[in-house]
């Protein structure tokens, strides 16, 4: 009740609104979560309420099932996450020498700031033709672009779109009906996720580069229910479901470069700044204003979905909200 509370008073159209609307779900892996909502899908009077099944455009919480995807070809043998990328996809020579692990945790020395296209073949274009810094690889340098290109090399290996890809490996073998990329001709449940004067096209992705891409990337453009996204996480901690195998998920929770916090491939490890007295959960944070943390100890999982761009909320004015979040719901489980 405290963390409904918490969410409310700084939901739309409340005078500090920071977000039109919320959804969160938190419990112990493997058991039903307990989810909660409130506010609208857009800052506006006509707008319909958010539901237990709304989906939020969860930004780069995509990343954490690209790092799923990775773990699992690793481990099937498809590819060898710490050999160079060359020794399963095509491209320049300067890309070829980096790993699927410094793409992953952002240590690559690739561009955390490029001109984005306008197209998907003008996106691929611009990622095949970057060239690493070696004076910054090895450091993290938090970055959609390893992202990206990887997503680009699993297309390639597999034939197949990087959409296709998570729904085969991932949604489908886990139910994870409520979660996908361009969800736009699915549902109407779908809180709107940009700032007012955007005016993007309804159920598309906020991301730029994903919204080049046609709306598919492996750092940004799912859209979920906070429920599915509990559930996967669920999956990621326990392996109930036969999906995140044991070798898989020692990959996903093993930091393996330290920075502002400890990084491993998808999660982050340690982020004081956004889970205050929480630092030994694994994390994620989205740019639309979303939230997972998990605790492979003790199991908790605590999920949070907020659309702060039509409010104008910063990411910094969202920084305490996310530790307020973090700490209210850990006090309760």
């Amino acid at each position: 009740m405290e963390t409904q509370q918490l969410l409310r008073n700084l939901t739309w159209p409340e005078q500090n609104a920071r977000f039109s609307g919320f959804s969160y779900s938190t419990g112990v892996a493997g058991e039903v979560p307990s989810t909660e909502f409130g506010g609208q899908l857009d800052a506006a009077d006509d707008a319909r309420l958010v539901s237990a099944n709304t989906r939020f455009d969860l930004a780069s919480l995509t990343k954490l099932y690209t790092a799923t995807i990775a773990a699992k070809l690793h481990v099937s043998g498809l590819i060898n996450i710490h050999s160079p990328l060359s020794s399963w996809f095509e491209t320049s020579k300067e890309l070829g020498q980096l790993t699927t692990v410094e793409l992953l945790t952002h240590s690559s020395g690739l561009p955390a700031v490029w001109e984005e296209q306008a197209s998907r073949e003008g996106t691929i274009a611009a990622l095949l033709s970057l060239t690493p810094d070696q004076n910054q690889r090895g450091t993290l340098v938090y970055s959609c672009t390893g992202y990206s290109l990887f997503a680009v090399a699993c297309e390639a290996l597999l034939g197949k779109r990087f959409d296709q890809i998570v729904q085969e490996l991932l949604l489908v073998p886990l139910g994870l009906l409520e979660t996908g990329y361009l969800p736009g001709g699915l549902t109407d449940d779908i809180a709107v996720g940009c700032e007012p004067f955007e005016k993007l096209q309804f159920g598309a992705v906020h991301d730029p580069r994903a919204r080049a891409m046609g709306g598919v990337s492996g750092n940004a453009g799912l859209f979920a229910s906070s429920n599915d996204v509990f559930r996967f996480c669920s999956e990621v901690i326990t392996g109930e479901k036969g999906v995140v195998q044991d070798h898989e998920r020692q990959i996903l929770f093993t930091p393996l470069v330290s920075g502002e916090w400890d990084q491993s491939i998808g999660f982050r490890f340690r982020d004081t700044e956004r889970l205050g007295a929480n630092e030994h959960f694994f994390s994620h944070t989205g740019y639309t204003g979303t939230l997972v943390m998990l605790d492979p100890t003790s199991k908790l999982v605590a999920v949070l979905l907020t659309n702060r761009l039509v409010c104008k909320t910063t990411r910094e004015e969202l920084a305490p909200i996310y530790r307020s979040f973090s700490e209210s719901v850990t006090k309760g489980m």
